[in-house]
């Protein structure tokens, strides 16, 4: 097992108003945004979920860079009760594509929730429901692709400027 290889997974409560401005939460959007770019320097990567005003994030990296980043996200005003659910060595990433992938709720990951009996609420999360989210995550598409790829190419080509997450929330 690679001793510096890890996976971070976390709840936390979101503090910002729900602005729902298109499909995906303006803060959520942004958290995004600055998640790709920064995470891809650092080469790490993961997957953000959010729903029910709690966030569930998983990190993976080497372990410093994940520590580092966790400890930035804990005291980041947009998070509260940020909690640790797993830390734990890893071989492989399964987010190795992904600087940070977005999964919003989808009908496969309400029918595992439906299936370990408990709605949208990471802080109950165990082991066992971490491991089944984490490899619904895996599968589960990112809306948000197709925009970032069409922003990045309208960009190249001098048409709409505007950032993929603004073109989400029609900002």
């Amino acid at each position: 097992m690679s001793s510096n290889l890890v996976r971070l997974t976390y709840a936390s409560t979101a503090t910002f108003k729900s602005d729902r401005s298109g499909g995906i939460e303006v803060e959520v959007a942004r958290i995004l945004a600055a998640s790709r770019r920064n995470n891809r320097a650092k080469e790490v990567g993961g997957v953000l979920h959010y729903g029910e005003g709690y966030f569930f994030q998983a990190l993976e990296g080497q372990r410093a860079t994940v520590d580092e980043l966790y400890n930035r996200i804990a005291e980041d005003s947009r998070h509260r009760d940020v909690k640790i659910l797993t830390f734990e060595d890893v071989d492989d990433r399964y987010f190795a594509d992904w600087s940070m992938k977005y999964v919003p709720l989808e009908n496969q990951i309400q029918r595992m929730l439906d299936r370990h009996g408990i709605a949208f609420d990471p802080y109950r999360f165990d082991k066992a429901i971490v491991d089944d989210f984490l490899k619904l995550c895996v599968h589960g598409e990112d809306p948000t692709t197709e925009l970032e790829a069409q922003a990045a190419n309208d960009a190249q080509a001098g048409k709409d400027n505007r950032p993929w997450w603004k073109r989400l929330i029609g900002g």
